[in-house]
């Protein structure tokens, strides 16, 4: 019996074990820049048959998403997502026409594209056939949105906050520009860029704030920084409303673009953040603080 189970162990291990060289990577790399930080979308696809339900699936999510614009120049878009049946051959650019190759409705492929470069930023397929092209399509447009997600930095109001009174910045106080940019670097804060954008930056300043745009009194002198946030970074507003005894709020619309505006500002006017609604949610938008 004790021999019989030894010939298990071996047996069942065997089976189970997968050597290191041979186990699937299910590690995702980080996305490229260029996709964490897009505003619009441009939808293409080389769609015979079956494949051409995939445009139309792929504009309407998009849509419920709300996370980019949907654009209708390529030239005019921060990405292209292609659907195809074949590989994309990052020909998009330079390509003569459409792509002629025989398509076997097999799977759906998403693509997607530098539309300055033709460089294949992301790419995933779904093979699942031409019965299935609408799931396909939505399912691989989840697929990135979660990739999307999971690497969105999260932070959190107290370290938003702890910003406001950091004192790397406070030499600049007051300076003109021109004073900044001359101020020696002591090793708290750095001044650079031009008189009209005045970048200030600092590796001791809290990690939000290393790098900020210095504001200006309208005498043209530093009163304040502020931090535009990029749409890799983002702050719960819930955070903010949880601590509403620390602000107070205003809200409007932007005449240009309609987008609706959330501004909670500190009690003492010392620290302003503000929101902008993306599709069906409010994503920070910008902090500014002031001396």
């Amino acid at each position: 019996m004790r021999r019989l189970q030894q010939l298990l162990v071996i047996v069942f291990g065997a089976v189970f074990f997968v050597p290191t060289a041979f186990a699937k990577d299910t590690t995702h790399p980080h996305l490229p820049v260029k996709i964490m930080q897009a505003n619009s979308v441009y939808v293409d696809c080389v769609c015979p048959r079956g494949l051409a339900a995939a445009q139309k699936a792929a504009s309407e999510h998009l849509l419920q998403w709300g996370r980019f614009q949907l654009s209708e120049d390529r030239r005019q878009s921060d990405l292209v997502l292609l659907f195809s049946g074949n590989p994309y051959l990052g020909d998009y650019l330079t390509r003569d026409g459409p792509d002629t190759r025989p398509v076997a409705i097999v799977s759906t492929i998403m693509t997607v594209i530098d539309p300055n470069t033709g460089e294949a930023l992301w790419s995933d397929s779904r093979p699942w056939g031409s019965l299935r092209v609408k799931s396909a399509t939505k399912d691989l447009i989840d697929e990135l949105r979660g990739e999307m997600d999971s690497q969105v930095k999260k932070w959190t109001l107290n370290e938003i906050l702890m910003c406001g009174v950091t004192p790397v910045y406070a030499g600049f106080a007051t300076l003109t520009p021109e004073e900044a940019l001359a101020k020696s670097d002591s090793g708290a804060g750095k001044a650079s860029g031009t008189a009209d954008r005045l970048v200030l930056t600092s590796p001791e300043a809290p990690g939000f704030c290393q790098r900020a745009q210095a504001v200006f009194t309208p005498e043209h002198r530093i009163t304040g920084y502020e931090v535009i946030a990029s749409r890799a970074e983002d702050l719960d507003v819930s955070d903010v409303l949880r601590r509403a005894d620390l602000f107070a709020f205003t809200s409007g619309k932007y005449a240009d673009s309609g987008t609706i505006y959330f501004i909670a500002q500190s009690k003492d006017k010392k620290i302003s953040i503000q929101f902008d609604s993306d599709g069906h949610r409010m994503v920070l938008s910008s902090v500014s603080y002031l001396y």
